[in-house]
């Protein structure tokens, strides 16, 4: 779900110049965010995003200063801390490096521009077939579930299936976890809450 972006106003009159540095713009985009100290997914919807963070709305939002990861849809996976909760919306603080911050605000400024479509076109993350087996995945119940590798990205994994968990439930692939993000006809899109372990894939028996 989408509307056209817009520059929102700054209301951060009370913050450092660093803090306003990042311009926001308002939007509203479905995400998930998920809580590693709880291992809880939740839906969200993010009204407002820059390089330095977002506002979010969420039915259950986390305690401030908790450390979370939000996916947000057609830009990616960012970690942050909870900073503020306002008037039911819940501010994040992205916590990434200088070079993630500035392909996210490249990808801003193609949203602004051209929509989802602008983003789409930036895909960084070069997919490739993986080189070691991954056969299974093991899900929140503990139960093992075949499956076939299609692709693997440092982002995230393909994997051709007959189950198909819910979107949003954190599955392990090989040592590496992740959330379900999509559904295909046969295949299901993983997304990673880390960066794979290497060597994992070839970890897996």
């Amino acid at each position: 779900m989408t509307i056209t972006a817009q520059k929102a106003p700054d209301l951060a009159s009370g913050l450092g110049s660093e803090q306003r540095a990042d311009e926001r713009i308002k939007l509203r985009l479905e995400g998930k965010l998920f809580v590693p100290a709880e291992e809880i997914t939740l839906d969200c919807l993010i009204v407002d995003l820059s390089a330095g963070g977002a506002g979010i709305y969420c039915a259950e939002p986390p305690p401030l200063n908790t450390f979370v990861v939000l996916y947000v849809n057609g830009f990616g996976r960012f970690e942050g801390v909870a900073t503020r909760y306002i008037k039911g919306e819940l501010g994040l603080r992205f916590v990434c490096k200088d070079a993630k911050r500035k392909r996210l605000q490249e990808d801003l400024d193609s949203y602004v521009k051209e929509g989802l479509l602008g983003i789409t076109r930036l895909r960084r993350f070069q997919r490739s077939s993986p080189r070691a087996p991954i056969d299974h995945f093991t899900r929140t119940n503990g139960s093992v579930v075949p499956c076939e590798l299609i692709d693997i990205s440092l982002q995230g994994v393909s994997l051709r299936t007959k189950v198909h968990p819910p979107i949003g439930e954190i599955i392990e692939v090989g040592a590496t976890k992740g959330w379900v993000i999509r559904h295909f006809d046969d295949c299901i899109g993983v997304q990673f809450l880390q960066r794979p372990i290497p060597g994992a894939a070839s970890d897996v028996r």
